[in-house]
Parts: C-alpha cells; sequence; structure tokens
C-alpha cells in the first residue's frame, strides 16, 4: 500500500481539511501526518493517525525584527523532515500550506500537491510553488495566479452532511432560532466580547452556542446561552444551529455555505494578511453571507436580525455556488500518484 503524507498545522483550518481527505483516502493508501507541536499533533493521535514530529519555525507578521534568524532555522527543519521522510518513504506529500508544512514540502524528493485555501496565496503556498506539481486552490480567482494552479474547491469533512440537531446537549430548549458563534480554534477576543454585551439584546429573540476558544472568556451560562470551549462534533453544532456567526477563515465559511446555515463573517483584520477580509468580501460580494468588520460590531444584534429576515436570500445564494470540492481534490491525489 502506497504511503500519503499530509502536512500543515499551526490552525485547524491548515488540519480539518487534511483529515477530510485523509477520512476518504485511508481504505487504499497509508496516511501519515508530518507536522509540529500544534494541534495537528493531538488531533492525530485523538483520531489514531500515525504522526511523525518535526521541528518548525513561523513568520511573524507582528514581530517583524524576529524574522532575521527564519532562513537558518528552515534550513535546520528541513534536514529534520528529510529525515523523516527518509524513514516513511512517501508516494505522494500533500501540503495543506502554513508554516507547520513549508519544511516537508522542501524536504521532499517525491510528487507534491498544495492546496491554498484562501482567496490569495499565503507565504507557504508561494514558496512551495516550484515544488508543487498542482498548487489547488479553493478560489477560482487564485488558481489562476499560478501556472500549475487548479480551482478544485475546499476539502470537507463529510460527516458534516450527517449531523443530528441536539439542542438538549448545549442546555437549550429550541423554542427560539438557535444561533452558534464560532470564533475559530484559537478564540477570538474582540468577537467573544462583542457578544457579551451583545448578549441581553440577543436573548429577547434567539438561544446561542457561544464557542469562546480555549482559554477564551464569554459571559457566564445562563437560560439560552452556552458557552463552550471547543466543539469536536462540528456536524452536531451546525445540524443544532440556525444561523452562524464565524470569523472569515476560508474553511469556515466554505462549511457554512455547504451546509446553507445563513452566515456573518467577522473577518480578522489585525495580525493577518488580510486573507479573510478578501475571503468574507468574495462570498458576500456574491450575496451568499453578511460581512460585518470588527468596527462595526456594536451593531450585532441588527445585523442578526437582517440576516435571519432575510434567510432564503442568502440561503438561494449559496446554493448557486460550489465549495465542497473533496471528491475533486481526492481524484486528483489519486491520478498523481
Amino acid at each position: 500500500m502506497k504511503t500519503i503524507v499530509f502536512a500543515g498545522g499551526g490552525t485547524a483550518g491548515h488540519v480539518m481539511p487534511n483529515i477530510a481527505l485523509i477520512n476518504e483516502l485511508k481504505y487504499d493508501y497509508n496516511c501519515v501526518y508530518v507536522g509540529g507541536d500544534g494541534m495537528e499533533k493531538s488531533i492525530c493521535e485523538s483520531r489514531n493517525i500515525p504522526f511523525f514530529r518535526i521541528d518548525t519555525v513561523k513568520f511573524r507578521r507582528d514581530k517583524l525584527l524576529s524574522n532575521i534568524g527564519v532562513p537558518f532555522k528552515l534550513h535546520a527543519c528541513v534536514k529534520k523532515a528529510k529525515r523523516v521522510l527518509k524513514e516513511i518513504n512517501p508516494a505522494l506529500v500533500f501540503s495543506k500550506g502554513g508554516y507547520a508544512a513549508l519544511p516537508v514540502v522542501l524536504a521532499c524528493s517525491c510528487p507534491v500537491l498544495s492546496h491554498e485555501s484562501d482567496f490569495s496565496a499565503g507565504l507557504a503556498t508561494k514558496l512551495s510553488k516550484r515544488k508543487a506539481a498542482k498548487i489547488l486552490c479553493a478560489f477560482e480567482p487564485c488558481a489562476s495566479k499560478f501556472k500549475n494552479g487548479l480551482f478544485v474547491g475546499t476539502p470537507l469533512n463529510q460527516s458534516l452532511y450527517r449531523g443530528i440537531k441536539d439542542c438538549s446537549h448545549y442546555g437549550l430548549d429550541g423554542s427560539k432560532p438557535i444561533i452558534a458563534i464560532v470564533g475559530g480554534s484559537s478564540g477570538a477576543a474582540s468577537v467573544n466580547a462583542a457578544v457579551v454585551q451583545a448578549l441581553p439584546a440577543l436573548l429577547k429573540n434567539y438561544r446561542i452556542i457561544h464557542m469562546t476558544g480555549k482559554n477564551k472568556a464569554g459571559a457566564n451560562a445562563q437560560s439560552g446561552y452556552s458557552p463552550i470551549e471547543f466543539e469536536y462534533d462540528m456536524a452536531r453544532l451546525y445540524a443544532t444551529a440556525d444561523m452562524i456567526i464565524t470569523r472569515a477563515g476560508a474553511n469556515a465559511l466554505a462549511e457554512c455555505i455547504a451546509l446553507k446555515k445563513p452566515t456573518i463573517a467577522i473577518p480578522l483584520e489585525k495580525a493577518s494578511r488580510g486573507d479573510q477580509i478578501q475571503n468574507a468580501e468574495y462570498y458576500g460580494n456574491m450575496g451568499a453571507i453578511k460581512v460585518l468588520r470588527e468596527s462595526e460590531l456594536s451593531s450585532l444584534p441588527a445585523a442578526v436580525d437582517y440576516v435571519m429576515n432575510n434567510k432564503d436570500t442568502y440561503v438561494n445564494a449559496m446554493n448557486a455556488i460550489t465549495v465542497d470540492g473533496t471528491k475533486k481534490i481526492v481524484s486528483v491525489i489519486k491520478s498523481t500518484i
């Protein structure tokens, strides 16, 4: 059985798409994961996916002077990755991008496929383009930027379509529409603060599930409001919610659109290259989601009312967009091997 190495980590956005593909390929290939000490390690271990640890180095946009030593550290990381890949002997490396994937891509001697989830390519994808047989892209405009670019959509965990509504799991009675607020795997302090401020107004007409992020604060649990740090069963969360409030990570937006959940996207602006703003504006311009900038968070209750009152319009726009590229990506992987 041939071996595929999956790489990418640091945040769930770089890990969960790989997990979605592993779920589709694990019966035909030996699927292993190579990454750093980010959440990729714990996620793989919890799913019994063979995991090989390497050293990684992160480029910091918020502390530019700290990047002086990055090239030297990256060289050392690549050397370690070469030793690991020699042991594994993969037929293919699939990179989901991010700093945890770059040493693997630069170290490998087998075919590479790199997937870019965002509207514009990140640094790791740009540095990987010469090594990659194809740059697979979730957005068509991004694919057009590469000679070897291919528009394929986003890898999505197919179990998301099989979620079962379960209000009682979150301590809610389902008597009013349920809004799930998802700040991302690491949470979002500004969004959490805005939710706490808006909670009295929101609870008049809605029930709230608030995924705050690990060690991040929301309001105290109360009638109609269920704060949780993280949800491993996202299929259940999506099935339970009538509407989603989320950051504008490409994977999160793709999930909301694929599941036809009316959505408010609040793009991350600070400590970012602007990718979430681009992602949100792309789908916002298509009428599929409502975009709320961080400077507008005080109007959150009004935005929620607007989306709920116009949910059919948003869902109709979502129906015209194809975001789930899982089958197509699996096909490209198999043909490349």
